[in-house]
C-alpha cells in the first residue's frame, strides 16, 4: 500500500496505537491514545486532526475516534511489519523479546514492501514459519481479536497482539506469549482467576488481568500443535 511523503512514522504509530486500542476497549478517546503513546493530549489532537485530513480517521468534536476503512487497512499494514520484524528477530535470531519489540517499532516505518516480501518468503522457504503463517491480517484479525482472558477451555487461539507495557510486557513477550505463537486454553478458575493455558508444551497460569493484556484471534479446531 502507498504511503504518502507526509506520512510520517509517529502518525503510523498514533494509527497502530488506535487500532490496538479499539480492539480492547468500546471506544478510543483521546485521552486513551495519550496514555498508550505517553505523549501530552495536545500533541495527540495535532496529529489525530492531520489523520482526519488525510481521511484515515473520524471524529466528531470531543468524541471518540474511530479508524476509516482505510485508516483500518493501513493500521493492520503497519502492524503486519511489525509482526513479521519481531517474528525474525526473536525467532531466528534469537533478540530477547524487548529488545526486539523495540527495534521492530523502529524498523517498521523503513522497510520497504519488497524487502518485507523478500523476509517472508524467507521465512517461509527456510521453514522458520510455515507458508502463510503470517499474510496480511483478515478483516477477522482486524476486527475480531479477543482477549485471552475472554476465550474458554478448550479453545485454541493465535496471539495478535501483547497491549501490557512495561514489566508486565516484558514477562508475557518472555514467557512466549509473541505475535504468531499457537496456545490452547486449558482451565480456569471458578471466579476467572487464574487462567492456566498451554503454550509449545508448556503450560502457564496468567492472572485474569494478565491475560486481558493478550489479544488473540481464535482459530477453527485442528490437531493441537502446542504439544
Amino acid at each position: 500500500m502507498k504511503r504518502e511523503g507526509d506520512f510520517s512514522p509517529a502518525l503510523e504509530d498514533y494509527l497502530e496505537a488506535i487500532l490496538e486500542l479499539s480492539e480492547t476497549n468500546e471506544v478510543v478517546r483521546v485521552t486513551d491514545i495519550a496514555a498508550r503513546l505517553g505523549i501530552a493530549k495536545p500533541s495527540v489532537a495535532q496529529a489525530l486532526g492531520h489523520l482526519k485530513r488525510l481521511g484515515l480517521m473520524t471524529q466528531d468534536r470531543y468524541g471518540p475516534v474511530w479508524l476509516t476503512e482505510e485508516g483500518r487497512a493501513r493500521a493492520a499494514e503497519v502492524r503486519r511489519r511489525h509482526q513479521a520484524l519481531f517474528y525474525f528477530l526473536t525467532a531466528v535470531l534469537g533478540v530477547p523479546g524487548p529488545v526486539a519489540e523495540r527495534d521492530a517499532c523502529r524498523m517498521e516505518h523503513a522497510i520497504s514492501p519488497q524487502t518485507l516480501d523478500r523476509l517472508l518468503a524467507f521465512l517461509a522457504s527456510n521453514r522458520w514459519v510455515p507458508e502463510g503463517e503470517l499474510p496480511a491480517p483478515s478483516a477477522s484479525q482486524v476486527t475480531g481479536g479477543k482477549r485471552l482472558s475472554e476465550l474458554m477451555v478448550g479453545e485454541e487461539a493465535e496471539v495478535l497482539r501483547v497491549t501490557a507495557r512495561g514489566a508486565l510486557r516484558r514477562r508475557l513477550l518472555n514467557i512466549g506469549l509473541i505475535p504468531g505463537v499457537r496456545l490452547l486454553v486449558e482451565g480456569v478458575a471458578p471466579l476467572g482467576d487464574p487462567i492456566a493455558v498451554r503454550v509449545k508444551g508448556s503450560t502457564l497460569t496468567l492472572r485474569q488481568k494478565e491475560a486481558a493484556s493478550v489479544i488473540v484471534l481464535p482459530v477453527a479446531a485442528a490437531p493441537d500443535e502446542t504439544k
